[in-house]
């Protein structure tokens, strides 16, 4: 279930980041801030689950080890980077620093990057029936 919050909520992120960007509203500042917080709490307690999962993955099955690693390494690789970007956020909070656009691609390519792990991590289940008790 946890893994469903950050794949919402840096989506919703980086949409209110950018309507922030084009209309200059606090409010989709704060939005953004709020989302990209709830995203990278909910983002560390998946990937604490999720080594837990791997863990349970049997020695035999090589493919799905190789999959779950480079699904796990996309994905903290991202929340790494999301939680950088929310401390220089929380640093500032309750100012706003201007939206830029380089943060705005940047968000872009994390989201995109996030979306390619999900991905992976949906093989996992589907697939190789990783962490769905029989």
């Amino acid at each position: 279930m946890l893994i469903h919050f950050p794949s919402a909520l840096l989506p919703m992120d980086f949409v209110c980041y950018g309507l922030f960007y084009y209309n200059h509203q606090a409010s989709f500042g704060y939005a953004s801030f709020y989302a990209l917080a709830g995203a990278v709490i909910a983002g560390w307690a998946a990937a604490l689950f999720g080594i837990l999962d791997i863990l349970k993955i049997p020695t035999h099955k090589t493919d799905a080890m190789q999959k779950a690693l480079i699904h796990g390494g996309i994905n903290v690789s991202v929340i790494i980077v999301y939680t950088v970007l929310a401390y220089s956020a929380f640093k500032k909070y309750p100012t706003l620093p201007d939206a830029s656009l380089s943060l705005l691609i940047a968000k872009a390519f994390l989201v995109s990057f996030m979306i390619i792990g999900n991905y992976i991590g949906g093989s996992l289940i589907l697939k190789y029936k990783i962490s769905i008790e029989e």
